[in-house]
């Protein structure tokens, strides 16, 4: 069977989510490493939640044009895609 992930970008906060099979990949603010030493520097993390829940008072708009290095850290987070190559622009 062949996996497709497809990239949505939240309309609200700009957030970008992914899609496989019946999963969406969300990114969560990852509070814990938010500390004093780092200047309380943002980092998120990928977490699995089941598509219908995901959809539910967000404002999604499905696309190609995202960052390669977001697009990398969603492929990742899958597991069983290759890393791409290339531009690493909105474009």
């Amino acid at each position: 069977m062949n996996r497709i992930i497809t990239y949505a970008i939240d309309q609200v906060n700009g957030m970008v989510f992914s899609q496989v099979g019946r999963e969406i990949a969300i990114p969560v603010l990852d509070y814990e490493n938010m500390k004093p030493e780092n200047n309380f520097q943002t980092a998120y993390y990928l977490e699995a939640v089941p598509a219908l829940s995901a959809y539910i008072g967000t404002d999604l708009r499905w696309t190609r044009k995202v960052p390669n290095s977001l697009k990398n850290a969603h492929r990742a987070f899958w597991g069983g895609f290759k890393p791409l190559k290339g531009k690493n622009k909105w474009e």
